[in-house]
């Protein structure tokens, strides 16, 4: 099996604004870069870009141990199905 090669900024910068733009959200009311804005465009997609390059591996690479509890939406109620 072929090693997997990492994205190149401009392919995560077309996927993080598609992500966005399906679900509302236009980076294009930001300013490009100003550092004296509480955010801009540059900083916005280095933040996305670095959250995409580290947070899934680690998300994907976890393997849950069989001692662990299942999350439950009502724990009460399962509690008392498992006596």
């Amino acid at each position: 099996m072929a090693p997997t090669v990492p994205p190149t900024d401009a392919e995560l910068d077309a996927l993080i604004r598609a992500r966005l733009q399906l679900v509302g959200i236009d980076l294009a009311q930001l300013p490009v870069s100003d550092p004296s804005a509480p955010a801009d465009q540059t900083r916005v997609m280095s933040s996305l870009r670095g959250f995409l390059r580290s947070t899934p591996r680690a998300i994907s690479d976890y393997s849950p141990s069989v001692q662990d509890h299942p999350p439950v939406v009502y724990p009460a109620p399962f509690s008392a199905w498992t006596r």
